[in-house]
């Protein structure tokens, strides 16, 4: 918000960019010393609750050794305000649930199309942030310059309290651009072992504790933008879902 309103402060109430900088240098702090800590109890959470949704849909044995089970009562809790018929469409059609595929190739097939889609909404929201930050960063030099702001005014009102918003856009984008790559390392192992013979549960399971360690160390994308992709990306994975189905039966006959 601080990013947003700087060129406006500069525009109608250049006196208050000493204040606005000072705001923005302490949520530097606050936010890298206290809410990161508190997103990451979040995320660790979040993956573990999908945890306990793969295991149950794919019939996959639970890791103990990789994290605790969430009790009843925190999933019911984490739930709550889910139960509408808006909200569960929003989080249906996870996984091409319709295409007919043997085991172990349905299960690995999930797991592809949870690598596929993570890796292309990391790419895209990685991009956007990029081109966000970029973008709102010379609309400030612009504003400044048509404005025949100073140097002091500049750094003041529009350049100190948009560091936040700038450095935390170019740092997400970084992580979000190396969780794309590590998606991709998950994507052609399933690859792999949909064209390989004697796939075990221990490979599966494999896969699945590298799945879940992602969800639990990447970075989250923003709810909005992953529902402006979700119906793109749903009609792609149930195509290549049914690709891999018919390769399938001709290897089959």
């Amino acid at each position: 918000m601080m990013a947003l309103a700087s060129p406006f402060v500069l525009l109608y109430c250049p006196g208050l960019g000493p204040l606005l900088g000072a705001a923005a240098g302490i949520w530097i702090f606050t936010s890298r010393l206290l809410f990161e800590r508190l997103n990451q109890r979040r995320r660790v959470c979040g993956a573990t609750a999908q945890e306990h949704f793969d295991c149950d849909v794919l019939d996959l044995e639970w890791n103990g050794a990789l994290v605790e089970r969430l009790s009843d009562e925190e999933i019911h809790r984490a739930g709550v305000g889910f139960e509408k018929a808006d909200a569960t469409e929003k989080h249906s059609n996870w996984y091409p649930a319709k295409v007919d595929m043997a085991w172990p190739a349905s299960v690995i097939t999930c797991q592809r199309s949870n690598a596929v889609w993570a890796r292309r909404l990391h790419q895209a929201y990685a991009s956007f942030l990029f081109v966000a930050a970029g973008s709102w960063f010379v609309f400030g030099v612009i504003l400044s310059l048509v404005h025949k702001a100073s140097l002091a005014d500049y750094l003041t009102t529009v350049l100190l309290p948009s560091l936040p918003a700038v450095l935390d856009s170019t740092d997400l984008a970084q992580q979000h651009r190396a969780a794309a790559g590590r998606r991709l390392n998950i994507e052609r192992l399933t690859n792999r072992l949909l064209e390989a013979d004697g796939v075990t549960r221990e490979d599966l399971r494999e896969v699945q504790d590298q799945i879940f360690e992602l969800r639990r160390d990447e970075p989250p994308v923003a709810g909005w933008f992953y529902q402006i992709l979700k119906g793109r990306y749903e009609q792609d994975m149930q195509f290549a879902a049914a690709q891999r189905a018919g390769e399938g039966k001709e290897g089959d006959a």
